[in-house]
């Protein structure tokens, strides 16, 4: 399976031999000038003080090339399906790997994040996601197999009502009631979600409930409501009557 890079892990990994290789030549020279400023009459240390100079100005050079590194790395940006935070790689990805947002794998299909779907379970009615590339698909909670519609030449699956997603043309409002004990993991998650700086989202908590977003479709609002039950918040959509598109 080719390997997925992420661009702040190359950057790290650079960063970190710059300053590495960058502390080691320093340490190099500064031995190679003490030992040539207390060399004596005879200079027997000179010849050593030589090669410290040498090792350093080799590993100085050496971090300066990785520093430099650094502004070759490029950056494809690969919204997650799911939660909509923006993973950063060195390049497009050939198969799926995990997002450092919510943690589920992204779909991947000739480099570009497949929507999904949702589909609540018919026996315990937890909201569960699939994508074109899903063959089977186990309840995350119940752990029954929920029927999906397959494609190509595989035989179809009816999807039956009791695991369709109800979807309609009414607007909703997102409302934050509780939250639990992962309380840093919720500030992060609703920091991408709503873009507010951290003291924003706390002064939030300390409001509930509040309202996160208002005018959203269906669909987005329970996407959002189970992503916020991953992180232990407890969230509420609520119709809204005649009312115009506004995300907050």
């Amino acid at each position: 399976m080719p390997r997925v890079d992420r661009s702040s892990d190359v950057v790290e990994i650079h960063s970190e031999r710059a300053i590495s290789f960058g502390f080691g030549g320093l340490v190099s020279m500064t031995l190679g000038g003490f030992l040539y400023y207390y060399r004596g009459q005879t200079g027997m240390f000179v010849p050593l003080a030589s090669v410290l100079f040498l090792i350093g100005f080799g590993l100085l050079g050496y971090a300066v090339y990785c520093a430099l590194q650094i502004r070759t790395v490029t950056d494809v940006g690969i919204a997650c399906p799911y939660c909509q935070f923006a993973n950063h790689l060195v390049a497009a990805p050939q198969e799926d790997f995990a997002c450092v947002g919510c943690h589920r794998m992204i779909p991947i299909q000739e480099g570009k994040a497949l929507t999904v779907d949702q589909v609540r379970c018919g026996y315990c009615n937890e909201l569960n996601y699939y994508s074109a590339k899903t063959e089977v698909l186990l309840c995350e909670s119940c752990n029954h197999d929920i029927p999906i519609h397959q494609d190509d030449d595989r035989p179809t699956k009816k999807l039956p009502s009791a695991f369709a997603v109800v979807d309609d043309d009414n607007l909703y409002e997102l409302i934050l009631i509780a939250h639990g004990h992962k309380t840093e993991e919720l500030i992060n998650a609703l920091q991408h979600m709503l873009a507010l700086n951290r003291n924003q989202v706390k002064q939030m908590l300390t409001e509930l409930p509040v309202t996160l977003l208002t005018g959203i479709p269906r669909r987005k609002a329970e996407m959002l409501t189970a992503q916020l039950s991953i992180h232990e918040g407890l969230a509420e959509m609520r119709p809204l009557p005649n009312a115009e598109t506004s995300v907050r």
